[in-house]
């Protein structure tokens, strides 16, 4: 009965994950710059996460040092300031789907830079992998196809932005396995998180990027649903999905997102991805299967190894 509720949790966090890029699409379609809205998403939340994160630290008896907020601050900038606010600009030149689809494939860039980072064990097998989901970037950087009738020149950018943004959060998640391994997730998440907007807060000050101005009714909800369901409750079915089965089968909840997208797009949006993106999507999608398999694989090994 376990297992079975572990992959109930899975389904509503990808479900959940799900709607984040079709959410900043709208937003960006409301006018609102990127910083503007990762600032507010991500600060509603930190603030979700924070009971999490203060239940965590008394249990472990945890106490934060000066390198500790350092190295939360550096975590903060490189997922919220850098990562996410390229994602949500990308969402200005491209669909969602794209987005979605380039978000999940860090999962594949992880190896190699964790390798290069953290001098980690490189699994020769994942050069299937990376090679399958290269091809599968270039398929939909397809220069001579716009996403959604936009010309080639915007679906270019789009691409480009997301592709950054992505390789960003895969840095994000190779940093950031010290501190979680340390002090898990939600502690680890919800201070980087205001950390994160700490600095967007300041960069927007100084360049004069609004804060408020411009949100009205429609993306104030749209905001709060970011910030509570995507970011809170997207967490809370997550932790609950790794708890239930394990932390390698809990990121499939990132395989199941790429086909959920496309879906809820046609749902909500009315609109179809291209052909050339469908492909590219199919072959990412392999190749993080494969990423997957391969996980699963060693961590058993090293489990009966343990034994």
């Amino acid at each position: 009965m376990s297992k079975y509720k572990g992959y109930i949790f899975i389904f509503l966090t990808a479900l959940c994950f799900s709607t984040q890029e079709i959410s900043g699409k709208y937003l960006a379609m409301d006018k609102l710059n990127a910083y503007q809205i990762n600032s507010i998403a991500f600060l509603i939340g930190a603030t979700i996460l924070l009971p999490f994160a203060i239940k965590d630290m008394r249990k472990l008896h945890i106490k934060l040092g000066t390198k500790d907020w350092l190295y939360f601050l550096l975590l903060g900038v490189i997922q919220v300031s850098i990562g996410m606010s390229l994602l949500q600009e990308a969402l200005v030149f491209t669909t969602p789907a794209i987005v979605a689809i380039l978000v999940c494939s860090n999962a594949i860039m992880t190896v190699p830079l964790a390798r290069v980072v953290c001098k980690e064990k490189f699994d020769s097998r994942c050069w299937i992998a990376i090679i399958l989901a290269a091809i599968g970037i270039v398929v939909i950087f397809n220069p001579f196809t716009g996403a959604s009738g936009k010309d080639a020149e915007q679906h270019l950018i789009g691409v480009t932005l997301a592709l950054l943004g992505a390789v960003s959060i895969a840095l994000f998640n190779v940093l950031a396995t010290k501190t979680i391994r340390k002090y898990g997730k939600a502690v680890t998440n919800s201070f980087s998180f205001y950390l994160g907007v700490l600095v967007m807060f300041i960069f927007m000050l100084i360049l004069h990027i609004p804060i408020i101005k411009g949100i009205n009714a429609h993306s104030f909800s749209l905001l709060l649903y970011v910030g509570i369901v995507v970011k809170g409750l997207g967490f809370f079915f997550f932790l609950g999905a790794m708890k239930e089965t394990s932390a390698i089968t809990a990121t499939s909840v990132f395989y199941i997102k790429p086909i959920l997208v496309p879906i809820l797009m046609l749902l909500i949006m009315g609109e179809m991805i291209t052909t050339n993106v469908l492909i590219g999507t199919i072959i990412i999608i392999i190749a993080s299967l494969i990423i997957f398999q391969i996980k699963r694989i060693n961590a058993r090994q090293n489990s009966l190894a343990a034994h």
